[in-house]
């Protein structure tokens, strides 16, 4: 009878519903980076909208933005890979509003300033090229290869950095970067954006589906979604609060929460850029830089206007809109109804309360069997907050041979491997007895002294006023897959060197290390089908010493070969991230820039040019260079570029060197 019973305060209830329904897909985990949709459903900005939101956090078993796409889901929240997911798979993504200008995703080491001491290093990054293309893209704009580091899975923990596990690693400047301020640890970032590469973060985006059947719907969330972020934004430390009250699904510090709002809150207000603001030019950009990386198909083309739905997200202006009027009220007959359901809820309480004690029963029952699977099969140990064994389980004395009422007393120091870092048990302790969960790998010792590794886990127990009263440890024996990782590195390593040495002699010159013929050739041939393709022009520069065989003859070829390094090194700081530079043969080079016309480039070469003219050269001084400019557009044939540009280069020489001249047909 209940059952039915039941059906009466859901009729009821589904009076009242005056909202619709409406789900948000986040990225990530809840914290600050996505306040402005917490503080909408707080303040009542969404309701006012007629809305009832659903925020879910990020589950690595699905594809949210599929979700979206599909209609399945009305909004998400993602990062610029949006822009290349929609190219590759899902043409049915709308883009809204960028809440931050630029992404805080970028590398960070605690030992090497310079993004070239990669070389032969461990960079600790997922292998995801979409996600990861601004990183991907500034190393490749270094002429850093895959092929010249070491690539070890992320484990988010950025005192990685203080052991072997790493050298660099990808962080979020709003997150892991907090841990390391803690520890008052200098750090230095490589961030894409000082690259070059300013990719957008916490893209706001909805299906065409759901455009096209509720375009007034997506008009009202974008407002009150944006309304939420200015006020998370002017009111940080009560958007804490909230978090910390409702949201906070990762344990975070009040102290962590406000040093990623404050790092978020740069990058989402830029002088003389709108909030929220998506630029379709920035867009073309950051396609080009996919293109570059060959991200996307040369054969395709994408329209950057077509997917982002208002160009114009002047935010002043929408929060000066004239209020709308909500209907909202109760009648009193309502009062009635409420009185009913509230007295069918307390006799449908009172039929479930036999039933509740059933369970309760059963539930109790699988409890203990799975403690005693957990003591059988888990290996786990608890300390006091001075590290002495208070409980162990079967598991850990099976392994580590000794006997429970041996540990029981004892200190955890029993098991330590003298051999270790004392800086690993360092900072063991400083990050559990801070209050929070360390995660590492541990060599330790039995009770025969043999040797065994562990993956491990200690956690901090609290009372109820906070205070750490406990650890509590849970490890695995992981001693076989480590005797093969360390094999299977030390293979790999190898094989990545002779790789990389192939790979450089096939492609580079051997004296200047800059692109060689074959390769140039190459670039040449692919520039020219983008053009035929889809009209982009490019351009080049052909660049020849000036009196270079007076130096081989003044001075032998051996100070000659360190001239034409020096010349490779300031033609190389002096052109974009995005030009190709090789030697040509001789003394002369040869720079590809995509995206350009004769009279850009004109610019660039006298900028080459000066540079060269106003650098100490070793053993000689001071040395000049000539030029030649031309572009595709002009010839229409690979062939004829590259004579013009040798007939310009031929005249800038007879008008007395130290000259760059462009081909005017």
């Amino acid at each position: 009878m209940y059952k039915y019973l039941l059906i009466i305060p859901c009729l009821t209830i589904s009076l009242y519903a005056q909202s619709k329904d409406v789900t948000l897909l986040l990225p990530w985990k809840h914290q600050f980076q996505f306040a402005g949709y917490y503080m909408a459903i707080e303040k009542g900005f969404y309701k006012q909208e007629g809305f009832n939101v659903n925020i879910q956090e990020h589950n690595f078993n699905r594809d949210y933005i599929q979700e979206v796409s599909s209609g399945k889901y009305e909004f998400g929240v993602a990062h610029s890979a949006l822009i290349l997911k929609y190219f590759l798979s899902y043409n049915n993504l709308i883009l809204l509003n960028a809440i931050h200008q630029s992404s805080p995703f970028a590398l960070i080491s605690l030992k090497y300033k310079d993004l070239n001491n990669l070389s032969g290093k461990k960079l600790m990054m997922n292998n995801l090229q979409i996600n990861n293309a601004p990183i991907n893209a500034m190393l490749q704009s270094q002429n850093i290869k895959k092929s010249d580091y070491v690539l070890v899975e992320n484990n988010f923990n950025p005192l990685s950095l203080l052991t072997s596990q790493t050298d660099f690693m990808s962080v979020y400047l709003s997150n892991e970067t907090f841990i390391l301020k803690q520890k008052d640890l200098d750090y230095n970032i490589f961030h894409p954006k000082d690259y070059g590469y300013d990719f957008y973060s916490d893209i706001l985006f909805t299906s065409k589906k759901m455009l096209e059947k509720n375009q007034d719907d997506v008009d009202k969330f974008r407002y009150a979604s944006l309304k939420g972020w200015k006020y998370a934004y002017e009111n940080i430390d009560e958007t804490i609060e909230v978090i910390l009250k409702y949201y906070n699904t990762q344990n975070k510090t009040k102290q962590a929460l406000l040093y990623e709002a404050n790092t978020l809150k740069k990058l989402a207000f830029v002088d003389n850029i709108n909030f929220g603001e998506i630029n379709p030019d920035r867009v073309k950009e950051i396609i080009t830089t996919y293109r570059l990386m060959g991200l996307i198909n040369d054969k395709s083309k994408l329209k950057s206007t077509e997917f982002i739905y208002n160009e114009t997200n002047d935010l002043e202006f929408i929060f000066t809109k004239p209020n709308r009027e909500y209907f909202q009220f109760i009648h009193n007959k309502y009062f009635k109804i409420m009185f009913i359901i509230i007295i069918l809820i307390i006799v449908i309480s009172f039929i479930y309360k036999v039933k509740t004690t059933k369970l309760l029963k059963q539930q109790e029952d699988r409890l203990n069997l799975k403690n005693e699977v957990f003591n059988t099969y888990i290996c786990s140990s608890t300390t006091d907050t001075n590290g002495t064994i208070l409980s162990v389980s079967d598991a850990l004395c099976k392994i580590t041979g000794y006997k429970r009422e041996e540990l029981i007393s004892q200190n955890q120091n029993i098991f330590k491997d003298k051999e270790t870092s004392q800086r690993v048990y360092k900072d063991l302790w400083i990050t559990i007895s801070s209050g929070h969960t360390w995660k590492g790998q541990l060599k330790n010792k039995k009770k025969d002294g043999s040797e065994y590794w562990i993956d491990i886990i200690i956690s901090p127990i609290f009372d109820d006023t906070g205070n750490i009263i406990q650890y509590e440890s849970i490890f695995s024996d992981i001693s076989l897959e480590k005797l093969l990782e360390n094999f299977n590195v030390e293979l790999e390593y190898q094989v990545k060197e002779k790789t990389k040495e192939l790979e450089k002699l096939a492609m580079t010159d051997k004296l200047t290390g800059l692109y060689n013929r074959d390769k140039i050739d190459k670039v040449l041939e692919s520039n020219f089908n983008y053009f035929r393709e889809f009209n982009e022009n490019f351009s080049i520069i052909i660049i020849d010493i000036d009196h270079f065989k007076n130096v081989n003859d003044t001075f032998g070829h051996q100070v000659g070969d360190t001239i034409l390094q020096e010349v490779s090194a300031q033609i190389k700081v002096n052109i974009r991230s995005t030009d190709f530079l090789g030697r040509w043969g001789g003394e002369e080079f040869l720079v590809i820039c995509p995206s350009s016309d004769v009279n850009t480039i004109y610019n660039l070469a006298h900028k080459i040019r000066k540079g060269v003219e106003e650098f100490n050269f070793s053993r000689i001084d001071k040395l000049t260079i000539c030029a030649g400019i031309c572009d595709i557009k002009s010839t229409n044939n690979i062939e004829k570029m590259v004579s013009y540009a040798d007939t310009a280069l031929y005249d800038a020489k007879h008008t007395g060197r130290n000259n760059a001249l462009k081909y005017e047909g």
